[in-house]
């Protein structure tokens, strides 16, 4: 059993310092009314934005539509870069031995089609007010407000 050890050894010294870039599509679902889409697992009890991992190959622009459909059941049209965020500062993962660098690009969404029904089991989907926001939000929501004011602003893309 020593080789044995001996090859385990190595393969994590090799693997336990490398960096893998993540990237990450959220999406800012706004309605003409400006009441804003979110989410929420029941395992996690807060609500977020939709979102999820690229697929390789994937751009994030494909990656949010399919994020969005695969969560709420709406087809969105025309993302619309507003912000990139560093998630490291969220949740930064150590999986396998490897560090996960994540960011996300948000994407402003304010045509789709479709009636909203989660179509995952464990998911809630709806549309809040801005000012009827529920309490338990994760930080992402808040970060996703404020590059909405800077794009409004300025159309300039936010970065966290």
């Amino acid at each position: 059993m020593p080789a044995l050890g001996s090859l385990l050894t190595r393969l994590q010294s090799r693997t336990l310092r490398r960096r893998k870039v993540t990237p990450k599509a959220k999406a800012l679902l706004l309605r003409q009314d400006g009441a804003l889409l979110l989410i929420k697992h029941s395992q996690e009890r807060r609500w977020r934005l939709p979102g999820g991992f690229a697929n390789m190959e994937e751009s994030t622009y494909a990656a949010v539509a399919r994020a969005v459909h695969e969560l709420t059941g709406l087809r969105a049209f025309d993302p619309q870069p507003i912000a990139r965020i560093d998630e490291s500062q969220f949740r930064p993962d150590v999986m396998y031995g490897d560090f996960f660098q994540m960011y996300a690009t948000l994407f402003l969404i304010t045509r789709w089609e479709g009636n909203l029904q989660p179509s995952r089991l464990g998911w809630e989907a709806a549309f809040f007010p801005r000012d009827a926001l529920p309490d338990n939000l994760h930080e992402e929501v808040s970060l996703a407000l404020e590059a909405l004011r800077t794009f409004d602003e300025t159309g300039q893309v936010k970065v966290f």
